[in-house]
């Protein structure tokens, strides 16, 4: 029993790690569309590459509190903070 107990526990663990994995990915390919070194549209749009980690974070945090309907605001309207810090250590280590 306490066998069957521990497979799933640890096979619940992992499905979860996994999808948190891939959402992560899934926001950052998002944001790829446009915070690339490739997009030239705006001298303003940095590249994810280019920011430090503390800078991203507190300009996420930012753009989560304003009460704007900018683009950046209505991307982030949806992601929570989790989501947030996930997106940090992905792009720049824990």
């Amino acid at each position: 029993m306490n066998k069957n107990l521990l497979f799933l526990t640890l096979l619940i663990f992992f499905r979860i790690s996994d999808a948190n994995d891939i959402k992560t990915f899934t926001i950052i390919q998002n944001c790829n569309v446009c915070h690339t070194e490739k997009y030239k549209k705006s001298s303003s749009i940095k590249s994810l590459k280019t920011l430090e980690k503390e800078y991203f974070l507190t300009k996420m945090y930012e753009y989560k509190k304003e009460n704007k309907n900018g683009v950046m605001n209505r991307i982030l309207d949806p992601i929570n903070v989790l989501d947030i810090i996930e997106m940090a250590d992905y792009l720049y280590g824990e």
